[in-house]
């Protein structure tokens, strides 16, 4: 066994089974930002291909300026959800509960704004359960593993 595994050695709670530190909350939560604002851009430019590089052109400007959303809400979110999900070690349950999670606080977010029209579901639930999604399966290999039995 390598001495830096062994169980004394792990730092969070013995019962914790992944765990995610700063640089890879912070690698998820811009892999979200990213897909979050892609996604849109890509459905107005399959649904107007002429536009397509206007549309897309907006991409770099609204990953900037949309970080501070996505830092305000994504982030606490992403946060609460991996401190609930910390006892569990399948990582496709973490990966399924980003997806949930992101498209109920998309929904939520985007009915707050346009009320409960089409547009919320494309333009706020998809890329937000998707960037969610997206950014939890960016961080798999960034994550701690506890693999040692829980002492309870």
């Amino acid at each position: 066994m390598n001495p830096t595994h062994h169980p004394s050695f792990w730092p969070y709670d013995y019962r914790d089974r992944v765990v995610l530190g700063w640089k890879g909350l912070l690698v998820g939560v811009g892999v979200a930002d990213v897909v979050f604002f892609l996604l849109p851009g890509v459905i107005k430019a399959s649904q107007d291909p002429q536009h397509a590089a206007y549309q897309l052109s907006f991409l770099p400007i609204l990953i900037v300026f949309g970080a501070l959303p996505i830092g305000l809400v994504g982030l606490p979110t992403a946060m609460l959800l991996g401190k609930v999900l910390r006892g569990i070690r399948n990582q496709w349950i973490h990966a399924a509960a980003f997806i949930v999670a992101g498209a109920l606080v998309g929904t939520l977010v985007g009915v707050t704004f346009t009320g409960w029209t089409i547009h919320t579901l494309a333009y706020m639930t998809l890329p937000a359960a998707l960037g969610a999604g997206v950014g939890r399966l960016a961080v798999w290999k960034l994550v701690h593993i506890n693999d040692h039995p829980s002492r309870t």
